[in-house]
């Protein structure tokens, strides 16, 4: 069993979370490499030819998985509705 009062102890000896925050600047991670990143950048990608280019791929891959997700979803709803409908008529 856990006991209560080491956790509320542990809890309490914490450093409060906004003062963690406060020692650290602003800033953004790179998404491929995950290196510090001015925050005023656009993307979430560095400067470095291979991230923007695996960002760039990545980019491309999830539009296409969202057209294909698109289109699977329109033949399970038509495939879905289309017996309702053949009821109906």
């Amino acid at each position: 069993m856990v006991d209560a009062s080491a956790v509320k102890q542990k809890v309490k000896n914490m450093p409060k979370r906004s003062k963690a925050l406060a020692h650290t600047p602003s800033h953004k991670h790179c998404r491929v490499c995950g290196i510090d990143i001015p925050s005023k950048s656009e993307e979430r990608v560095c400067k470095d030819a291979d991230c923007v280019k695996k960002y760039e791929k990545d980019e491309k891959n999830k539009e296409r998985m969202r057209v294909w997700m698109m289109i699977f979803f329109g033949i399970f709803a038509f495939l879905t509705v289309l017996p309702i409908l053949a009821r109906l008529m």
